[in-house]
C-alpha cells in the first residue's frame, strides 16, 4: 500500500458561517469637560447642600434630645402619683379634732414638700374644678344634673390629674355638670298619671 501524504486539517471550512465582527458600542456624545469655574460652582453648590442637611439634622437631634430630657422622668412621675393620692387620702381621713391636728399638719407638710419637688421637675396638677370639660385633660366619670354650675363644666374632681411640662401624664377624673331636665316636661308627665 502506498502511503498517502497526510495534510493538516483545514480550519477554514466552507460550511462554517463567517464570524460577525463585534459591534462597537455607540460612542457617548462628546461633551466638553467642565471649565474650572463650572466645577467650582458645582462643588460649592454640593457643599452648601451638605451643610444645610447637616444643620437641619443637628437641629433635629437637639430638639429630640430636649424632648427626651423634658420627659425622661415621665414613668417615675406616673409611679409616684399613687403615693400623692395616698397622702391626700390619709390627710382627708384624719378627723378634724384637736388630737388629730398635729397629724394633719404633718401630712400637709409632707404633701407640700412633695408638690414642691414635683413642680421643680415640671410636674403640675391639672386645673379642673369649675373649668369647661376638656377631654384631652379630663376623664368624665359621670354627668350629673346641676343648676349651680354651667353645663359641660367640671363640678367635682374625684382624682387630681397631672401634667409634665405640658403633657398630660394622668387626666383628672371628674364629674361633669349637665342642665337639669325641664320642669314643665316633668309636671306634664306627673299630671298625665299612669296610662290605663
Amino acid at each position: 500500500m502506498a502511503d498517502v501524504p497526510h495534510s493538516p486539517p483545514d480550519d477554514s471550512t466552507d460550511d462554517a458561517p463567517d464570524a460577525a465582527p463585534l459591534a462597537e458600542p455607540n460612542p457617548a456624545p462628546e461633551t466638553a469637560p467642565p471649565t474650572p469655574e463650572e466645577e467650582i460652582a458645582r462643588l460649592t453648590d454640593k457643599i452648601k447642600r451638605v451643610e444645610a442637611e447637616f444643620v437641619n439634622e443637628t437641629r433635629r437631634i437637639r430638639r429630640q434630645a430636649e424632648q427626651d430630657r423634658k420627659f425622661a422622668i415621665e414613668q417615675v412621675v406616673v409611679d409616684l402619683l399613687p403615693v400623692i393620692d395616698a397622702l391626700a387620702g390619709a390627710r382627708d381621713g384624719v378627723g378634724e379634732g384637736e388630737a388629730s391636728a398635729p397629724i394633719r399638719k404633718g401630712l400637709d407638710l409632707v404633701e407640700q414638700q412633695f408638690a414642691a419637688i414635683l413642680q421643680r421637675y415640671g410636674v403640675s396638677p391639672i386645673e379642673a374644678h369649675g373649668m369647661p370639660f376638656d377631654p384631652a385633660r379630663h376623664q368624665a366619670i359621670m354627668m350629673i344634673e346641676r343648676e349651680d354650675v354651667a353645663p359641660q363644666s367640671v363640678c367635682d374632681v374625684l382624682r387630681v390629674g397631672y401634667e409634665l411640662n405640658g403633657r398630660v401624664v394622668r387626666p383628672a377624673e371628674v364629674l361633669v355638670a349637665k342642665a337639669p331636665a325641664p320642669k314643665a316636661a316633668e309636671d306634664d308627665a306627673s299630671r298625665a298619671g299612669p296610662e290605663a
